[in-house]
């Protein structure tokens, strides 16, 4: 959802555009055509009230493991499907050719090898998120763990010493085993289905893909190393906000103390929140002086809350950007994050699973917002976290970021265009040296081994000398007067 409205508008710019994926565009423009291959059910989304019996503390980690446990039942499936699926039979009869590929970068590369494998067209990968672990390699970036924030982790880019070596070895097995194993069963799902295919996926990172567009930005997930070929688009989604409806601009504007947007996304559904938990948000919102919009699907609240409007569906920039909201209480998607910070609206983030973790710890590095564990959120440190989030400590620093976020030398949507075109006409990008380098000489291990050889020969060399200068006969290091 996060790419459609770049699509759209290369079809606009006159561009021939085909999208295959799950949610076809009604009413596409001319130019672009859908190839639909949404499976016949929908996937288990996760319930709120299942994250309130996780321990805080390990959230982050059972959101690690379930993600490759997620991965490993569904890359076959999704893998299966791009080749059994009627709508992408057909268009793959159909032998198009095309000047660039846009492959999203998730946890599964099925849709990458087979762009690899059977177009000649440079690819550009592209995320609704910060850069993935295992894709750092791909564009040739050395994994700084002690600095870098790490896409599953909850802290930022200053992790303690325990945090680090966590940090470490959940990349270390994310680059090593874990994409070994998703590929095993990329590999077995083509030998099924396109036998006579040459799969190369070291070739085809290396030669056909050529660019990366991140959704990240400075302002919100801090500086990071970025080469030439990587490209931030954070807000390419956003459009001019709207005036919001009748009804809730006449429920803002009697708001003489502002409002507070609540909104968890669109997985995740506050209607399925368990009662005790509801009640500490009902018994939050009725001890602070700011009204309530509140996205809850198929639910009614009890009598005695008309400070809360409620509603299966907002139109959420519109109504983050109305001057009268001065608060997000979010699950901390990118896209949400993105939005508050086009708007200039700092967030409560309660991190749930995926990215929004290490979103919610950047966001507090930044100053754009506050965290809180769903868990953990009871009345009182709701209300303390409201408060802190409506002073004007917290107001002055969303509207600094806004500014940041918003002040670029080119649009997002033009700078996201201008790439994609500099990519079909030159079908080539410089990737940094590193990228060709053995993984032992990023590491620099061929010169501290030379280093520590040379060390110690010197060493011994120096030793033997010494003794030799006060006129001794040298003897085995295991003599006990020398040791």
């Amino acid at each position: 959802m996060a790419f459609q409205p770049l699509f759209q508008e290369l079809a606009v710019r006159g561009h021939r555009v085909t999208v295959i994926n799950n949610y076809p565009d009604s009413n596409p423009e001319p130019n672009l055509k859908y190839v639909d291959i949404s499976l016949p059910s929908a996937r288990k989304m996760p319930v709120m009230s299942e994250f309130e019996n996780i321990s805080s503390k390990y959230l982050h980690i059972s959101n690690y493991l379930k993600h490759f446990i997620l991965s490993k039942n569904n890359v076959e499936g999704d893998c299966d499907n791009l080749f059994t699926n009627p709508n992408m039979r057909t268009f793959l009869s159909e032998g198009e050719r095309f000047d660039v590929i846009f492959v999203e970068q998730f946890m599964s590369d099925c849709g990458l090898v087979l762009a690899g494998t059977m177009y000649d067209a440079p690819i550009i990968g592209i995320t609704s998120h910060t850069l993935l672990p295992w894709a750092y390699s791909r564009l040739g970036i050395s994994f700084d763990v002690l600095s870098d924030a790490f896409y599953f982790s909850n802290v930022g880019t200053q992790p303690s010493l325990l945090k680090s070596i966590e940090n470490y070895y959940m990349h270390l097995y994310m680059n090593t085993i874990g994409s070994w194993k998703i590929q095993r069963i990329i590999s077995d799902v083509f030998k099924r289905h396109a036998p006579n295919a040459t799969l190369d996926f070291e070739m085809i990172v290396r030669d056909k893909m050529k660019m990366m567009f991140v959704y990240q930005h400075f302002s919100v997930t801090g500086a990071r190393s970025l080469p030439p070929q990587l490209v931030e688009i954070a807000g390419i989604h956003i459009k001019k906000p709207k005036p919001v409806s009748r009804d809730i601009e006449k429920f803002l504007s009697s708001a003489k103390h502002g409002a507070i947007y609540v909104s968890f996304g669109s997985n995740l559904k506050s209607s399925l929140m368990s009662e005790k938990r509801r009640q500490a948000f009902l018994d939050a919102f009725k001890k602070i002086p700011q009204k309530i919009l509140w996205k809850l699907e198929n639910g009614t609240l009890p009598d005695g809350n008309d400070n809360i409007l409620t509603s299966s569906w907002f139109p959420q920039l519109d109504v983050l950007c109305h001057p009268k909201v001065r608060g997000f209480i979010s699950h901390g998607g990118m896209l949400s994050l993105s939005e508050a910070a086009y708007c200039g609206k700092p967030i409560l983030a309660m991190p749930f699973f995926g990215d929004q973790f290490s979103n919610v710890a950047a966001i507090e590095e930044s100053g754009l917002g506050l965290s809180m564990y769903f868990n953990e959120a009871d009345s009182a440190s709701l209300v303390a976290a409201i408060n802190k989030l409506t002073s004007n400590e917290m107001q002055h620093k969303a509207e600094r970021i806004s500014k940041i976020f918003n002040d670029r030398p080119l649009n997002v949507m033009d700078n996201a265009i201008y790439w994609t075109e500099y990519v079909a006409k030159y079908r080539d990008v410089p990737k940094l040296p590193a990228f060709y380098t053995p993984w032992y000489r990023r590491l620099i291990l061929d010169a501290a081994i030379i280093t520590a050889d040379v060390g110690m020969t010197s060493g011994s060399s120096t030793y033997l000398v010494g003794l030799g200068l006060e006129g001794q006969q040298p003897t085995l290091a295991t003599d006990p007067a020398l040791i």
